[in-house]
């Protein structure tokens, strides 16, 4: 097993003094290399949940387990540690540095995580290859169409072979076509180094092409599916 929630929550305090509950997962499981989807409309509870299993975003309440280690109360620099050398995050707003290239965005990702230089770039060079960037490895993220901007988002999370990859709706700004390039390289990718994947989507016609789906409205959820 190498991911495991147990009843893990995130509530938050209105202004008016109120408490609500914008994420509540009560019982998840993810075997090594399994890819799950999370469905659901914006503003569901889909972005919460994964930052907290990234450690981003600490639980009110409930705990996660990685590879049977505990890792939601985990200090925070060993929890930044963890992180870099474990998980592969796919932003929904994708967070590339205006001032770096498409190759230096992705070094940027090996270099904290503490990578060798030179297998790094070697690695970026096949990756940009593979998904069809070679040639604008030295282009800055402003002279890049939206599509070509997400499959470097994509090679930056991909980088440091993570245990598992966390996409949060990364086909949410592409068109029919660029959508289905992107997942196909993130299902793709995954499947060809052992990589976990876990998928939120508001797009539900994709849940054929995973091992596991949840429904999630409101925060919980509310169907579960196997294919």
């Amino acid at each position: 097993m190498l991911l495991e929630i147990k009843n893990v929550f995130k509530q938050v305090t209105e202004p008016s003094g109120e408490v609500i509950t914008i994420s509540h997962a009560e019982d998840l499981k993810l075997d090594k290399g399994g890819q799950m989807l999370l469905t659901g409309p914006s503003g569901s509870g889909k972005t919460t949940l994964l930052h907290m299993i990234a450690g981003l975003m600490s639980p009110s309440g409930g705990e996660i387990y990685f590879d049977g280690q505990r890792i939601d109360n985990m200090p925070e620099r060993e929890r930044d540690l963890w992180r870099a050398r474990n998980i592969g995050y796919v932003f929904q707003k994708l967070n590339l540095i205006e001032a770096l290239t498409a190759e230096e965005n992705i070094l940027l990702a090996g270099y904290f995580a503490g990578g060798n230089m030179a297998e790094l770039k070697k690695r970026a060079q096949m990756l940009l290859e593979r998904v069809g960037l070679a040639s604008k490895k030295n282009v800055l993220p402003g002279r890049l169409s939206i599509g070509e901007q997400q499959r470097v988002a994509v090679v930056r999370a991909v980088i440091n072979q993570p245990v598992l990859l966390l996409a949060d709706e990364p086909t949410a700004s592409l068109d029919a076509e660029n959508s289905r390039i992107v997942l196909g390289l993130l299902r793709g990718l995954c499947s060809e180094s052992g990589t976990a994947l876990i998928l939120s989507t508001h797009d539900e016609s994709v849940k054929q092409q995973f091992d596991e789906w949840f429904d999630i409205k409101g925060g919980r959820f509310i169907n579960h599916g196997h294919n």
